[in-house]
């Protein structure tokens, strides 16, 4: 009987030792994803300063911040900022290579601008229409220098968008025809030049289907 009780005692102990474990860990990783509240604030202050110098951002403000806990952007800490005079939100950042600060102003204006213009493509078995999204990489953006602000810059083919559209089955044999067709026709409309089209086939719950296989057309 006391080796049992002993046994039991040990079981919960270390059932005890291991609760905790879980428990710093989670309060590990809940501390680590809450943004430091001095930093938010130095960013929001040095992109007040970086918007002062900007004359082509008159008026444009700054609404608040971004933090990046998970890694997914050259930035661990974003300014929100908005021009209301195109309704445009974008983020200003300091860029890790050289220090400066860049926005994302004509990234975020060109892909607002195209998702209002594109209409989505037309699939087989499909009782919903698709959401299209469009992104372009601001690094290629911040290369073009003063030729970004050329009104047809968006259509170079050195910044050529991704358009990313999730299909809810599974791919069918017509697809890429069908994408390939769609892209040609915003070229022939002259909405873009180039272009390349990622489609992601999901479940109803979000999951990737195709083992994450996605369908790819380049114009």
């Amino acid at each position: 009987m006391k080796l049992m009780k002993r046994l039991v005692i040990v079981i919960f102990s270390l059932i005890g030792v291991i609760g905790c474990g879980v428990v710093i860990l989670v309060f590990a990783f809940w501390q680590d994803a809450k943004p430091d509240v001095a930093q938010e604030e130095k960013i929001k202050s040095e992109a007040k300063i970086y918007l002062e110098k900007q004359k082509y951002l008159p008026d444009a403000r700054v609404t608040g911040s971004v933090y990046d806990s998970m890694g997914n952007f050259s930035f661990e800490y974003a300014a929100l900022a908005v021009y209301e005079k195109t309704n445009t939100e974008f983020l200003i950042y300091q860029t890790e290579e050289s220090g400066t600060f860049v926005d994302s102003y004509h990234a975020s204006l060109w892909e607002d601008r195209l998702e209002r213009s594109i209409t989505s493509p037309t699939l087989e078995r499909l009782d919903e229409e698709l959401i299209v999204r469009v992104l372009y990489d601001n690094d290629e953006i911040q290369q073009l220098g003063a030729d970004r602000f050329d009104s047809n810059a968006y259509l170079r083919a050195d910044v050529a968008p991704t358009i990313l559209i999730d299909v809810p089955r599974r791919r069918h044999e017509q697809d890429k025809a069908l994408i390939t067709a769609w892209a040609k026709s915003l070229r022939e409309q002259k909405i873009l030049r180039h272009m390349t089209v990622k489609i992601d086939y999901v479940s109803k719950k979000g999951e990737l289907l195709e083992n994450g296989n996605s369908l790819f057309v380049t114009l």
